[in-house]
């Protein structure tokens, strides 16, 4: 099939690069300008899946929009999960829309706000000048994962209006699907809602466990055991089910947010959510406070600054959250991260109190405390003779639950976990 991408960033490449592999001829167009894929993206293996498909001529890049829809079978939006989303999404409608070829079915994969679909069917009637259908194609990518939750999908949820464009998109994502049929047809709302309802979930979920480990640390319980006890529940498993620092990233703090706009007052469960995010935010600096005091002064390693791990993404990250804490309290910050501290220091600015490492046991000389924040493999399993060596004060505090307190509390260590109040503090 040919098939256009119109969008930015990551999510347009990846969704470009996914489709040419499974065999159809793909045209994509950068609304930024640019032609290229020489695009600063670090999502593992999309270098390697773009040139292979550019060399086997599956996959271009158009320097006219108009060009790259003009034989169109599909064309899809695809920008990455951003403020503004659904605007930028109407004003690539309205460049293109005229030139779209007849039976051409426009695909928007882009997260916009609930019924966006309405306002693009509005532009479409208005400037197409043939017969065009809509459909909604919500994109369910994890930054660091995102081949494969495109080519191995757990599901696929397409909106749309007729029996006709279901027959197609079918037909598209069938090559995705072999082994079993994932692929769930609703109207554009419905589907539109359920993008929005699934990253609601996820973070109800994350904010649950966060309000229980907070329970555990006061009674004395280790949330690692109460997690198990739970989560072998089948009605409720392991997923999601992990307590930390919260959550950040675009998707879960903007889309709760839009569904709490969009509900009037109507949701006193997702406002709850919200809320205790923002408290656990505050987790690893009070924890700090507790076993340090006055942090004036004091010297501070962080390992892991992006929101999630394999990723260079800071938007939202509890680690930027906590440095600013800590700047603003007067402690010295040494960071370390294996991908972000780019993306960090153009976040934070400069500041003489903040320093970044070339290497994670660079950050460890001389500190008061190590801060776990971004699970990271290289911070899975430490050299913890030398991290004690390195430190100043034997204070672990870990904000992802990765190690084993009681081990290193037996090995002189202050550990402090997220609702490990089970382990004695030094």
């Amino acid at each position: 099939m040919n098939i256009s991408v119109v969008g930015s960033g990551y999510a347009a490449l990846t969704l470009s690069a996914c489709l040419a592999e499974m065999g159809n001829q793909v045209s994509v167009f950068f609304d930024n300008g640019q032609i290229s894929p020489e695009i600063p993206v670090n999502e593992p293996g999309l270098s390697a899946m773009i040139a292979a498909n550019v060399s086997g001529r599956r996959l271009c890049f158009s320097e006219s929009i108009e060009e790259a829809v003009s034989d169109a079978d599909f064309v899809f939006l695809s920008h990455p999960h951003e403020p503004g989303n659904t605007q930028r999404v109407i004003e690539d409608l309205q460049r293109f829309a005229s030139s779209l070829p007849a039976e051409c079915i426009v695909v928007n994969s882009t997260a916009t706000e609930l019924g966006a679909t309405n306002t693009l069917r509005g532009v479409l009637a208005e400037i197409a000048a043939v017969d065009v259908h809509i459909a909604v194609h919500p994109l369910f990518l994890k930054e660091g994962d995102a081949i494969d939750d495109l080519m191995h999908p757990d599901r696929i949820i397409a909106g749309v209006e007729s029996h006709g464009v279901r027959t197609r998109i079918a037909e598209l994502f069938k090559p995705f699907m072999r082994q079993q049929d994932r692929i769930h047809f609703m109207t554009p709302i419905e589907a539109e809602l359920s993008r929005f309802a699934a990253n609601g979930m996820l973070a109800t979920r994350v904010s649950f466990m966060n309000e229980i480990a907070a329970i555990a640390e006061q009674c004395g319980a280790d949330i690692e055991q109460v997690r198990q006890g739970i989560g072998a529940d089948p009605r409720i498993g392991y997923a999601y089910l992990y307590p930390g620092v919260g959550y950040g990233g675009h998707h879960l703090p903007e889309d709760i947010q839009s569904l709490i706009a969009a509900s009037g007052d109507q949701a006193p469960l997702l406002t709850a959510v919200a809320t205790r995010n923002d408290l656990q935010h505050s987790w690893a600096f009070a924890q700090l406070n507790d076993a340090l005091g006055a942090l004036t002064g004091k010297r501070v390693a962080i390992w892991g600054l992006a929101f999630r791990p394999g990723t260079d993404d800071v938007n939202g990250s509890p680690a930027i959250v906590l440095i600013r804490q800590l700047l603003d309290a007067g402690a010295h910050v040494a960071a370390y991260d294996p991908m972000a501290i780019e993306s960090a220091a153009e976040e934070l600015g400069a500041s003489a109190s903040l320093t970044f490492a070339s290497h994670q046991y660079d950050a460890l000389a001389d500190a008061d405390a190590l801060v776990l924040m971004t699970e990271w493999k290289p911070f899975r399993l430490p050299d913890f003779n030398a991290v004690k060596r390195l430190l100043r004060t034997p204070l672990i505090v870990d904000g992802r639950n990765q190690y084993d307190g009681d081990a290193l509390h037996q090995s002189g260590f202050d550990y402090r976990g997220v609702g490990r109040g089970h382990i004695k503090k030094l």
